[in-house]
């Protein structure tokens, strides 16, 4: 069972549901973000994603595009991402990680290369957005060898076929998309992610996570109550920080703060409550 498999496993057991940050890597710079993760950990992060800033990131809305160009432009580059990882482990952080981009910077490091460097620096899997999993052997192949789990996308507009194919080939958990689009907060969860979620989980036994516009706690709650096992925050979490960056503590702090919100929100106790 990887590490992911078991944090899951454990927050069944306790009751709870995953509560999974998504940190832009090198936003603004390599230090800030060493200490956001830090800080997470502390407050309530169970597994992280680890965003591998990119040039073209089609799949995100214009906060993470803001963060990852601010990360390029502050010299981040796809190599580093081993160095954050490995001084998190350093620290003290255990939480599992996974690496989340697009397939362009894996395959000018080399994909083979690239799995094995992030299994040695403590990473737990990857999930690369645009990297369909009929052409994936090759990640596929690096990935078990480095026994690194690999997460797949599925949408409401993924026909039931092609769900199951995916869902054969996903290891960890499943990241469920709540809407037809890209990142970025929302008001309210669409009702096609309950839909969603409901034939996702009927199909596989494997957690299912969804994250596009999960950004508060009522979003946690319910999500949770529609059969999520956990759920992924990006855009908002980088909305409370990206405009207190000229005071990184206080924009620390503000982190810290939120982080606790939602991860109180994904308690069975506070569900119950809510």
């Amino acid at each position: 069972m990887s590490r992911v498999s078991e944090r899951f496993e454990r927050l069944r057991r306790e009751g709870s549901g995953a509560f999974i940050p998504y940190v832009c890597a090198g936003d603004p710079d390599f230090d800030f973000t060493l200490r956001q993760i830090e800080r997470l950990a502390k407050s309530g992060a169970d597994i992280f994603e680890i965003g591998l800033p990119f040039s073209d990131p089609i799949a995100d809305g214009p906060v993470i595009q803001g963060a990852m160009n601010r990360s390029l432009s502050s010299g981040f580059r796809t190599k580093d991402v081993f160095d954050l990882i490995s001084f998190s482990r350093m620290r003290g952080v255990d939480q599992p990680m996974i690496v989340m981009t697009y397939y362009n910077p894996l395959l000018r490091f080399g994909v083979a290369s690239f799995c094995e460097k992030l299994a040695e620096a403590g990473g737990d899997g990857l999930l690369v957005v645009d990297l369909p999993p009929e052409e994936s052997k090759e990640l596929d192949g690096a990935a078990r060898t480095n026994a690194l789990d690999v997460v797949r996308l599925v949408a409401p507009s993924t026909a039931d076929s092609r769900l199951d194919f995916i869902l054969s080939r996903t290891s960890g958990f499943v990241y469920a998309v709540s809407v037809a689009g890209t990142t970025g907060a929302r008001i309210q969860l669409p009702a096609s992610a309950e839909r969603l979620l409901d034939r996702v989980t009927a199909r596989s036994g494997i957690p299912v996570v969804l994250g596009f516009g999960v950004s508060s706690p009522s979003h946690v709650r319910a999500a949770l109550s529609m059969g999520a096992s956990g759920i992924v925050e990006g855009s908002r979490l980088i909305s409370i920080y990206s405009d207190s960056l000229n005071d990184k503590d206080k924009a620390l702090d503000l982190i810290e703060s939120h982080a606790k919100e939602m991860k109180t929100a994904t308690l069975l106790t506070e569900r119950h409550n809510g």
